[in-house]
């Protein structure tokens, strides 16, 4: 018999949220974003009462914080305990980390109420010993925060940055060789801002003009992204407004990075086209391509995993897109029947993620340099697969989410090298005019995530 009467259960509070959320990124290395989408989704339904909203802001407040500020708050656990930050129990670390933010970083919230609080939840999760630790830590702190002071920059630079910059030392030593020391700084010190929420519009529901005042209406605070045409890239200023409105689940509208916009931008897909997306999910940039095109093209959007295929799926139907075929299928390897049958072919490879350290705060503290040479044979596999694909006169588009020379400049150098049958295709971007075929998105100037694009053209026979 089913209990009509039965009352919604009270959510745990943001830090113990928080707390679960964060061991999951740090011990079982999931996304931060992905992870607390799931944690609001699953406190915003009929179970649970809602978070309210103070308490879903200190949850992406500590969760965002401790992932960008991870170094700086374990420098400051390494002053205070003889014991090793390597060898304390992760779960030691991560409420350390969340105590700690509070008292460094959140003057709004009472000293006492950071410790306590953090004390509380120790004692849900770990032993006594543990608790004590935790304690102990949390009020040293208060006792002699007036004492710590990170090394000076003179004699002590890359220490300074790392921890200014809330970075690895690898990380910003390998940008500084690449880009220079000033614009390394200008892009990690935007990588540590809290992210923008941008959206774009869905013109095939909705005109873009009349998305915007809808917006308004709703309060979303919107405001257009200059560098994407048409105004269909909006950022908005208040998301809770944003996601209360009905323009996400009515397909008007969906969640897209400005960066991760302009590949089709520059791709400049023309009605009828038979386009190739070879790494698609999850479908944005597929779906980008066929509003382009009015919904008038032919597009085959790939990927190597059944999930993905059908998110891909989903996500089109949900925006009336009809031109878009999802299909399971691994990039690296040629299908000889589809040979030059494309007119443009985008291929936004898997990458390093350098360029969404701002999205994805938590990728700093897991990648190594050693990592980054997993990157470019995995991308030259693919652009001598994307290259069968093209035909004479075509267009391919590369594009990474990555900031690293390797894996961009120097991997379309690699591909022309190889390819004579391709070249370089000037293109106008955002009130410029790319000779070289190519552009690098930085985050300090663009204010949205790095991003690398690429525009190559297949030489007709007769060339």
């Amino acid at each position: 018999m089913i209990n009509w009467n039965t009352k919604p259960i009270a959510p745990p509070s943001a830090r113990r949220l928080a707390y679960d959320v964060l061991y999951d990124v740090f011990v079982k290395e999931a996304y931060a974003n992905l992870t607390l989408q799931k944690v609001m989704k699953k406190y915003s339904g009929k179970k649970y009462e809602p978070l309210s909203k103070p308490e879903k802001g200190l949850l992406t407040e500590l969760v965002y914080g401790v992932c960008r500020r991870y170094n700086h708050l374990t420098w400051i656990m390494g002053r205070l305990s003889t014991r090793p930050v390597r060898k304390m129990d992760s779960k030691v670390r991560i409420l350390l980390a969340i105590g700690l933010y509070q008292l460094v970083f959140l003057d709004r919230i009472p000293e006492s109420a950071a410790v306590n609080e953090t004390v509380e939840i120790a004692k849900k999760v770990t032993h006594l010993g543990n608790v004590k630790f935790i304690n102990a830590i949390l009020r040293s702190y208060l006792r002699k925060k007036i004492q710590l002071h990170f090394p000076q920059r003179k004699g002590h630079e890359l220490q300074y940055l790392s921890l200014t910059l809330n970075e690895p030392e690898w990380l910003i030593r390998r940008m500084s060789a690449q880009i220079g020391k000033a614009r390394t700084e200008a892009v990690l010190e935007e990588f540590n801002k809290a992210p923008a929420l941008d959206i774009h519009a869905n013109p095939i529901k909705l005109p873009a003009s009349k998305l915007f005042e809808k917006l308004k209406f709703h309060h979303a605070e919107p405001e257009l992204i200059p560098f994407i045409p048409d105004g269909n890239g909006i950022r908005v200023g208040n998301g809770d407004a944003f996601f209360r409105s009905p323009l996400l689940k009515n397909g008007e509208a969906y969640v897209q990075s400005a960066a991760s916009m302009i590949p089709a931008v520059v791709m400049n897909p023309s009605r009828g086209d038979k386009v190739l997306d070879m790494c698609a999910a999850p479908g944005s940039k597929s779906i980008n391509i066929a509003q382009l095109t009015g919904n008038w093209a032919s597009i085959d959007a790939w990927d190597l995993y059944e999930h993905k295929v059908n998110l891909i799926d989903h996500n089109a139907r949900t925006l009336g897109i009809r031109c878009i075929h999802a299909e399971q299928h691994d990039s690296t390897v040629i299908d000889e029947s589809r040979k030059g049958q494309y007119d443009k072919v985008l291929l936004d490879a898997p990458c390093s993620g350098l360029g969404v350290l701002g999205h994805k705060p938590e990728i700093r503290w897991r990648r190594t340099e050693d990592n980054l040479k997993e990157f470019p044979p995995l991308q030259q596999k693919l652009l001598d697969a994307a290259s069968v694909y093209v035909k004479p006169g075509g267009v391919l588009v590369y594009s990474t989410c990555t900031l690293n020379r390797e894996e961009n400049e120097d991997m379309i150098a690699w591909f022309l090298e190889k390819h004579k049958d391709f070249r370089r295709d000037t293109f106008d971007f955002a009130g410029r005019h790319l000779v070289e075929g190519m552009i690098t998105i930085w985050p300090d100037e663009f204010h949205t995530d790095g991003f690398f694009v690429a525009r190559l053209v297949r030489r007709n026979n007769d060339d």
